[in-house]
């Protein structure tokens, strides 16, 4: 990959970052747990309890995303972005602009994700 290339990626898991912390905040990232709900109504309890756990999921997720894209700028910044964290194989360029947080190979992910199954 080359230094225009490496610069696109820089620029693009930047702007994912800024949206992700935007994102993050707007689902309660970090406000708390979400128990000052004012309703005694139980079709309005449940659906405050609704949204804030999906709320909590969303920012969990989000959260995930962040540590990745965090990951893939250090790895950028260290000269290993290329290579895979696992097992060191060159990670194919293709891959690396089409999802720019990856930090496996295919190999690796597809070892990972059978593992989780």
């Amino acid at each position: 990959m080359n230094a225009t290339q490496l610069a696109e990626i820089r620029r693009q898991l930047l702007a994912e970052r800024e949206r992700i912390v935007a994102e993050w905040q707007n689902h309660g990232g970090d406000s708390g747990s979400g128990d000052d709900w004012d309703s005694s109504d139980p079709e309005e309890r449940a659906t405050q309890i609704s949204n804030d756990t999906v709320d909590r999921r969303i920012a969990d997720d989000d959260r995930n995303l962040l540590e990745k894209v965090n990951f893939a700028l250090l790895r950028l910044d260290d000269g290993t972005y290329c290579y895979c964290a696992n097992c060191g194989a060159l990670i194919p360029d293709a891959r690396l602009m089409a999802k720019p947080s990856v930090s496996l190979c295919i190999a690796c992910q597809e070892q990972k994700d059978a593992a989780k199954s």
